[in-house]
């Protein structure tokens, strides 16, 4: 099935339930008539109260994107543009707002009021946005504080409203959860990589298995770069994908939580990428046992005692 095509009787119809619905002060309601009319009428008029009404209803940024398809009407009149701006302030964008200003009391050699009181009104709303955003800054530092007391789905969630703060207020957030023993390991490792993404060069204390550890930032690759992460992808891809891609699909999902959980250490307890795949393939059942003669060494065993540690963790999250 095509799009539905609009009929031009229609626009006569869309047209008196948005001016009825506008004049009823119902807003949302215009707003959808309004919408289907210019859809199939593009007359500044109907723009006009389209605009309006978006405006009417808190939809600042939309109205802008409407105003701005017909910028040249609102750049026509005095009255207008004072509308656009105003539609700018109270959608935050505050320097495009501006340097409209600063054009109009350069055209009437600074002497018109109704600019002067448009720089009012636009340090005004930046202080209203300030108080709101340190309002809500306050309320995510005061989340990660507790992020030892949530669940792991709750951790991630803080986390990614986390990376609105500015990066001197992350930066500070990042270094209570990830020195807290309680935070989940793969949120502190995606707070590491994004700390790395945004150049930052500290030194950081990290709470990691029972250790308390500094890591340098600088220091430290991707999990992608780290030399037992692409070792073990190698093996894997040379041994399995071709052969049986459910079992490599499989392993290679458990393979990416436990890098998750051992980073930045990755390489230190990784020491023998071929002895993990093979514990990983007999995990899966693809490989014998061996006999009960058959002595583990002391590093096939170390791998074990860390799979068992890593998986038990993970079962802690389900």
């Amino acid at each position: 099935m095509g799009e539905k095509i609009e009929f031009p009787k229609n626009y006569e119809t869309y047209l008196k339930k948005a001016i009825d619905s506008f004049d009823s002060g119902n807003m949302k309601e215009a707003i959808i008539f309004f919408e289907k009319a210019y859809a199939i009428k593009q007359e500044l008029r109907i723009h006009s109260f389209y605009v309006t009404a978006l405006y009417e209803n808190g939809e600042y940024k939309k109205a802008k994107i409407v105003a701005d398809k017909e910028i040249d009407y609102y750049e026509s009149e005095d009255n207008l543009i004072l509308f656009y701006v105003t539609i700018l302030i109270k959608g935050h964008f505050f320097i495009q707002a501006e340097k409209i200003v600063k054009e109009k009391l350069a055209q009437t050699n600074d002497s018109d009021l109704k600019w002067h009181s448009q720089f009012e009104r636009i340090e005004k709303e930046k202080e209203q946005v300030r108080i709101q955003n340190e309002k809500k800054y306050e309320s995510l530092i005061r989340n990660i504080f507790s992020m030892g007391n949530q669940s792991f789905e709750k951790q991630a969630c803080t986390l990614k409203e986390a990376k609105e703060l500015p990066l001197p207020q992350f930066i500070k957030a990042a270094s209570s959860l990830l020195s807290n023993p309680y935070v989940n390991s793969i949120v502190k490792t995606t707070t590491i990589d994004y700390l790395i993404d945004r150049k930052v060069k500290d030194e950081m204390v990290l709470e990691w298995f029972g250790e308390r550890r500094i890591i340098k930032l600088m220091e430290i690759l991707p999990i992608v770069k780290t030399k037992a992460v692409q070792e073990i992808e190698r093996i894997l891809k040379e041994t399995i994908e071709n052969n049986d891609p459910i079992l490599f699909e499989a392993i290679s999902q458990e393979a990416n939580l436990h890098f998750m959980i051992l980073y930045p250490f990755i390489d230190e307890v990784i020491k023998s990428p071929n002895d993990w795949v093979t514990l990983y393939l007999k995990r899966y059942n693809q490989l014998h046992e061996g006999s009960r003669d058959e002595k583990e060494s002391l590093e096939q065993k170390k791998i074990k005692k860390w799979m068992y540690r890593l998986n038990e963790q993970i079962q802690t999250w389900i």
